[in-house]
């Protein structure tokens, strides 16, 4: 693929409106209550990317402090004119992928937590089939490889545009569409029951 093509793919899906931008600023100057309120602003859909990525409310509360102390730390190098939330997703993609790694698949569902996602407006035996559900699905999430994981997580749950997820992990827009395609196949085939072999596999179709 030329460089033109590859830039246009990695283009920002927005850009940053002038509050955003003014609070980002005052941060960068120090101002600790706006940093509290870029936290309030984004901690919510930060906690649940990691949570849908790691299937642990313990560890996705980690994952998301560490990702706000490492803004904290590095703001001040910021550049402004860029979007904040697609570098705030990419460090908390990225700190679940490393977890993701040092730990074995399937071992990570978190099905006492699940269930207290439980809808209270469900009988006992609907919200036991949710649940059931919701542990089905993170237990197949959890068995694909950390990237493809990734981009299903943000697309299908999350419900990043493609665009917005090749800035976040960082690769272009054929890329994520490719790893999407895989990952979803993957999962269909572990949810259908088939005999499949997971790995962190080569990926042909990939641009970069």
């Amino acid at each position: 693929m030329g460089d033109a093509a590859a830039t246009a793919e990695r283009r920002p899906a927005s850009m940053p409106d002038a509050a955003e931008v003014s609070l980002l600023q005052r941060c960068q100057q120090g101002h600790e209550e706006s940093f509290r309120q870029l936290v309030d602003k984004y901690q919510r859909r930060t906690y649940w990317i990691a949570y849908n990525m790691l299937s642990n409310y313990e560890t996705a509360r980690e994952i998301s402090q560490e990702a706000f102390i490492r803004v904290y730390r590095n703001i001040a190098r910021f550049d402004v004119k860029k979007n904040f939330y697609t570098w705030l997703y990419q460090i908390v993609v990225n700190l679940c992928i490393d977890r993701m790694r040092k730990l074995s698949h399937g071992k990570t569902v978190d099905l006492a937590g699940v269930g207290g996602l439980a809808d209270p407006h469900l009988g006992p035996a609907e919200s036991g089939q949710k649940t059931e559900l919701r542990g089905r699905v993170h237990q197949a999430l959890d068995r694909l490889p950390p990237k493809y994981k990734a981009v299903l997580t943000l697309r299908d749950i999350q419900g990043f545009s493609c665009e917005e997820i090749s800035e976040i992990v960082d690769c272009t827009n054929a890329t994520v569409r490719w790893r999407l395609h895989r990952a979803r196949k993957l999962f269909k085939a572990i949810w259908d029951g088939k005999g499949v072999e997971i790995g962190d596999e080569a990926e042909g179709g990939e641009t970069g």
